[in-house]
């Protein structure tokens, strides 16, 4: 059965990255809710995304270890529900205002 998963990665901030992200899912044919990429302020190499898909658990199962399969991912980590999305957005956003 169909439910929101959030997908968190930590990634290298390269040029074509995000493209790549975005590629695995739509081979997949997953349905993106949201997205929401962003830059880590200590170190601009590094960069993550924020990801609320709508998939089966097998699949996002598979998305998972497919995306850490790619070179520039470091990790992803999914966690059911769409509440989970909202959590991470407002913890980077006060890390973002507090630095």
């Amino acid at each position: 059965m169909k439910q929101e998963y959030t997908i968190e990665l930590s990634a290298e901030n390269n040029f074509s990255i995000l493209n790549r992200i975005v590629n695995v899912l739509n081979r997949r044919r997953v349905r993106i809710k949201k997205l929401i990429a962003h830059e880590i302020t200590e170190d601009f190499h590094k960069g993550g995304a924020l990801l609320l898909i709508y998939t089966t658990p097998e699949m996002v199962e598979k998305i998972k270890h497919q995306l850490e399969k790619l070179i520039e991912v470091d990790y992803a980590n999914y966690y059911s529900g769409s509440n989970v999305f909202n959590e991470i957005n407002d913890r980077n956003n006060k890390e973002v205002v507090l630095s």
